[in-house]
């Protein structure tokens, strides 16, 4: 059995109404596809054989509006991060959510289970360098990785077809000059799929939607609706039976741009493919994504 999990940050389920949600005025045919209508939270809670969506309480049982460090923590880790802070905390973690990643990440903790896990991300050659330069600081998603003991994706690996750059299409990279090809959003859903069927567990991180939510910006949005579409759809058509695959998001952002911050809206988690009415049924807040993920993987062993 494989697990695809794809975090897409900043992504709330937001109203029907066209003008300050980008998902309604731009179609997105793949949502419509599972659910029969635009990802809204008009959906509420959908559960069948085919496609489920879970909508999320992205505040954690805490004050103030949700942010990426708690909010990641809790995701990858299955911790109520900022219950056990008593905040929500913005960015980057700092050594207490650091330390929860260390000890609870799902990627260790599968590892530590003997399970294949990887992240498909691929990082710039200079990446490490700059964080040691105190120039970049490490995401929960990569933490989960370097805690995990496991390494960063390389240009290398990208040009070589397996690993995936965080703007699906490479054009980010080509503009900071270095000599890749551009690529479509389906290939590079293809490509993530050919990675998670190495692994028992495979995690994509996409941050688009979260910049875009801040700045507003109509045009790009349409650009990543469009491309987003496109890269689940791929997804959908080149995923093999034995395939689950789980989107989430930490918080709202992307769904209101009637505000530049982030929101109090929830947040989806939709499961899809194999064994998926069995993953939705475990869902019912952020912290049951990791240990769900962690119990199919060890169901289907003891069941084969």
């Amino acid at each position: 059995m494989h697990v695809l999990l794809v975090f897409v940050d900043g992504l709330g389920l937001g109203t029907s109404d066209e003008t300050v949600n980008p998902l309604i005025r731009f179609h997105t045919t793949f949502f419509e596809m599972l659910f029969g209508r635009p990802l809204t939270q008009e959906i509420g809670r959908f559960v069948s054989s085919r496609a489920c969506l879970v909508p999320v309480d992205a505040r954690l049982e805490t004050a103030g509006l949700p942010q990426s460090a708690t909010g990641q923590t809790a995701l990858f880790t299955g911790i109520n991060a900022a219950k056990e802070l008593g905040r929500h905390v913005a960015g980057f973690p700092g050594p207490q959510l650091t330390e929860f990643i260390r000890q609870y990440g799902i990627m260790k903790r599968l590892v530590d289970k003997k399970y294949m896990a990887t992240s498909a991300n691929m990082y710039t050659p200079n990446y490490l360098n700059l964080v040691a330069a105190r120039k970049r600081r490490h995401a929960a998603t990569t933490l989960v990785i370097l805690e995990a003991g496991q390494p960063l994706r390389s240009l290398a690996e990208l040009l070589n077809g397996d690993a995936v750059y965080q703007d699906l299409t490479n054009e980010m990279l080509a503009e900071a000059g270095f000599p890749v090809p551009l690529v479509t959003p389906a290939l590079a859903g293809r490509r993530l799929v050919e990675i998670a069927c190495r692994h028992h567990f495979t995690m994509f991180e996409y941050f688009q939607t979260d910049r875009c939510g801040h700045k507003q910006d109509w045009q790009k949005a349409a650009h990543i609706v469009g491309r987003l579409d496109q890269f689940f759809w791929a997804i959908w058509q080149a995923m093999p039976a034995n395939m689950t695959v789980i989107i989430a998001s930490d918080h709202g952002n992307f769904e209101d741009f009637s505000v530049r911050t982030h929101t109090y809206n929830p947040v989806p988690v939709i499961v899809f493919g194999c064994r998926c009415t069995e993953a939705a049924e475990q869902i019912r807040q952020l912290t049951d994504v990791t240990p769900t993920i962690i119990g199919l993987l060890e169901r289907n062993e003891n069941s084969g």
